[in-house]
């Protein structure tokens, strides 16, 4: 992204970015990632191609900052300061939450991007990386005789597992299901 977003940003390009953000997240309720051109964008954004490559470096850049935006509405920053016993809770209640803040979208895009193409492979890899970066900065190192790194991206995978099979497979779990099921898959490390 060409945009440093830990810097503040005007309202011009605060505006700029929410108009290609809603540009590709309402053609992917349309028609296929691979149909969506950078033509398409501009013209649902309401800006030229220059203003698209001033943000963006090509449509996948635009798709990373989508799921950039949709993660942060878990709001998971304060996460560290949890007590580590809810932890696993804590995170896997903000990821439902925004799931659920976002399901009509979301269902909107799968009808013509399935769960096992690059759309959602694409979204796949970025909550991964995002996940597992936010279990590493909270795992306590000394708690396990295992790599804490390890512990952390098989705390990510589980969560990342059941929150997928639930809101993605569309095997509707309720919220206490859903914990009951993570805390199962959890249960040798915990």
């Amino acid at each position: 992204m060409k945009k440093d977003l830990g810097a503040p940003l005007t309202r011009g390009a605060q505006r700029t970015l929410g108009a290609f953000h809603k540009a590709m997240l309402t053609l992917l309720t349309e028609q296929p990632l691979g149909s969506v051109s950078i033509n398409a964008l501009c013209e649902r954004a309401g800006y030229p191609r220059a203003t698209f490559y001033n943000y963006f470096d090509d449509r996948d850049d635009l798709l990373d900052y989508c799921w950039l935006t949709l993660t942060k509405q878990a709001n998971l920053d304060d996460l560290a300061a949890t007590p580590s016993e809810r932890r696993v809770d804590v995170a896997l209640d903000a990821m439902a939450d925004m799931l659920e803040r976002n399901a009509a979208t979301l269902q909107a895009i799968m009808r013509h991007n399935p769960p096992e193409g690059p759309l959602f492979g694409s979204l796949h890899r970025y909550v991964e990386s995002q996940a597992h970066q936010i279990m590493r900065s909270c795992i306590d190192r000394d708690r396990f005789g295992l790599p804490a790194d390890l512990v952390a991206d098989h705390y990510a995978n589980t969560m990342l597992l059941v929150l997928d099979w639930s809101y993605v497979r569309g095997h509707a779990l309720t919220r206490g299901r859903l914990h009951e099921i993570v805390h199962a898959l959890l249960g040798g490390v915990e």
